[in-house]
Parts: structure tokens; sequence; C-alpha cells
């Protein structure tokens, strides 16, 4: 018979999880993995710096101190932990964490915009981060608005500064995304890309209010079809603040509802998915690393992110699961348990293999004495290479 109850606190579990053949419900499932976040041992098997394994476990007990539910706390963590293991590898010391690159790093990790507020709070807290702090971002926008001609300037001025006073209210008032000094940069970036567009192809243009529709229209068609929308939002607010603050007397772009463009990249038919699957099972001992990739990303849905973070600890064989931080786990069939023995062999024969955690690991000479996962690229470049020569 089958048991139907948690077997750690005895609620009823969900169809989702019954299905899943799951014995905890989800509630016990996040709160014990928010107490062996906390373990000693869970930081020295994630963790090779002290100060990143610190601010780690602090950022859990903030997180406590707040009364944030435990299935918050685990979704979050998550993301923390992938945040911090770069900090490691690419910062020497806590005080170097900024703005520009907390932003960046967090836009390389799948689904992590909900973190950011809670993140930056914490590090604002605890004297690691201070807004406006990133002067090099902002040097940077200076040089940027040096070499704008004299007639487009003042706007550009006006504009920064803007953005700068609604950045500073929403720090003051505790956003929950405040206005990022990388957004503004990058908007600067467009308009002094079309000042020099204009310089080249539109030489009579010498300010903002000599500007007219259809140079825009000119200008906008020089870009590809995602980027020309997003360039166009951006300068349709850009003329409404000249407009608002008189520097011209009529905005010379349509405001007109966004359409959303055609996927460029279709799913695979009914057809094609047969052609993968046959492909996978036929190639199981001969090509078990790209095999092994592509089931992953086929079967499960699984992104490059977390593919690549999975380690050797997250695979239990006994339950025929792989436990992931940031999603539920993956349960494995009989082929890919074989897949999975079969890619270990392959794996023992690469150097230096015992002092590396990660399951998916590269062969290359550079990466022997590196204990990092592999990148994005990596899996991109294997999965799209074994599946073209097959199909």
């Amino acid at each position: 018979m089958n048991n139907f109850t948690c077997v750690s606190c005895g609620r009823k579990l969900s169809p989702s999880e019954i299905n899943k053949k799951a014995t905890v419900c989800k509630y016990c499932f996040d709160k014990a993995r928010v107490e062996r976040i906390q373990t000693e041992d869970f930081l020295k098997e994630n963790f090779t710096k002290t100060w990143s394994a610190t601010i780690f476990k602090n950022y859990v007990l903030y997180f406590k101190e707040l009364g944030i539910g435990v299935s918050t706390i685990r979704r979050h963590t998550s993301k923390v932990l992938q945040v911090l293991q770069a900090a490691e590898n690419e910062l020497l010391r806590p005080s170097d964490i900024n703005e520009g690159w907390l932003v960046s790093t967090l836009e390389k990790i799948p689904n992590s915009k909900g973190v950011k507020s809670s993140l930056f709070n914490f590090l604002i807290k605890e004297g690691y981060l201070s807004f406006n702090a990133d002067e090099g971002i902002l040097n940077s926008i200076r040089e940027l608005l040096k070499q704008v001609p004299k007639g487009f300037m003042r706007l550009l001025e006006i504009y920064f500064n803007e953005r700068m006073e609604l950045r500073n209210r929403q720090v003051k008032f505790n956003a929950r995304n405040p206005l990022s000094l990388l957004t503004v940069k990058t908007d600067i970036e467009i308009f002094v890309r079309l000042v020099r567009w204009f310089q080249i192809n539109c030489i009579h243009i010498e300010s903002w209010d000599t500007v007219q529709q259809e140079d825009i229209h000119k200008f906008l068609l020089t870009l590809t079809p995602k980027h020309r929308e997003i360039v166009r939002k951006d300068l349709l607010v850009l003329f409404k603040l000249a407009k608002r603050k008189r520097q011209i007397t009529h905005i010379p772009i349509l405001d007109i509802k966004s359409r959303e463009l055609p996927p460029t990249i279709e799913p695979l038919t009914f057809d094609e998915q047969v052609r993968v699957a046959k492909v996978i099972k036929s190639r199981l001992y001969e090509q078990p690393l790209e095999c092994l990739l592509t089931t992953l990303c086929f079967y499960h849905g699984l992104s490059s992110s977390h593919i690549r973070n999975i380690k050797i600890s997250d695979i239990k064989v006994d339950l025929k699961a792989i436990y992931l931080n940031e999603r539920s786990p993956v349960y494995l069939s009989n082929d890919e348990l074989i897949l999975i023995n079969e890619y270990i062999k392959q794996r023992s024969n690469i150097r230096n293999v015992q002092n590396k955690p990660f399951l998916i690991l590269s062969a290359s000479s550079s990466e022997v004495y590196q204990d990092r996962p592999i990148n994005n690229a990596f899996i991109a470049r294997k999965v799209k290479a074994f599946l073209w020569f097959y199909s």
C-alpha cells in the first residue's frame, strides 16, 4: 500500500509529490535543506574561503531574523550560494564586492531577479556594499557624456541627473529593485550611438530640436528587430523628458503599442523529438558525456546553469534522483542510470579528478588544477555538435 503522508511531519502529500514518489512534503524538504546549509560540513564542501562562507551563513541568519519562510530561504540561498562561489573565483576579498559586479553576476544566474533586493539590502546592512560607491561606472558614464557635441549634451545631462535622482529615491525608500547604474549606462550608450550616427549620416542635425521622425526611423532600421524595439522605447522616454523640460518642441517618434516579435527558435517537432531520443539511446556507451548533457536538457529541461553546478554528492543512486539547489529533484530512468555510470567511468580518466566535486568536467589540460564548473559554452558546444552530427 502506498504511503501518501509525509514520513517526517505526517501531512498529506500533494498530488505532484505523490507522482514524484516523494516521501516527505515540500515544507519538510525545504526545512531540512535550510538546516543543512548552515552546517560546517556544507560550508566546507561548497566554499574554499572563510569570508564567503561567513557571508553565506550570515545571510541565512538575516532571513531567519526577518521571519522569512523556509521555502523562500531555500530558493534565495541557492542563488546566493552561486553568487558567493563566483566571488571566490573572481574577487580577492569581500571589499571587492561592488554593485556592478553583483548585477552582472546575478544576470548570469537563471531566475535570480527576486533575490537581488534581499542580497543588496543584506550586504549594505553588513557594510560590504554601499550604493553609488561604484565610481568606475559613474566615471565611464561621465566619459561618454564628454564625447557628445554641445548641441546634444544638455539633454543627456538632464536625463542622467533625473535617473540618478530616481535611483536615490528608490534606495531611500527601500525599493525592491532600485535602478541599476549599469542600466543608466546602457541607456546613455544608446543615445551616444544615435548622436554618432547623426554626425555621420545626418550632418545637418546639430541639436535634438532639429531631429525629425524620418531620421529616427532610418536609425532604427540599422538595428536588429529585437534590439530595435528596445532602443525605440528608450528613445521615447528620452524625448518625452526632453519635451517636458522644453528642450524640444515635438517628439520625433510615434508612441505606439509594442508588438511581440515572433519566436526566433521554434520548438522541436514530434518527429525531431523521436530522432533525438533514438540518437541518445543508440550512443549511450560510445558518447556518454554528450548523451548525458543532451538527456538533462531534452528530458528534464535543465538549464546550462543547472547542469554545470551538479556535484557528485547531488546524485542519489538509491533514490534514482539528482538533487538540485534551486528546483525539485530530477528523477532518473534506468537508461539514465546506465548513462551516468558510463560517464563516471570516462570521467575517472581525467587528471586530478579525485579533487573535483562537480559531475561534468572538462578534459582540457588548462583545467587540471582548477576547481570550478564548466562554462555554458562547453555544454552548448557539446550538445549542438552531437545532435548535428547524428541528425
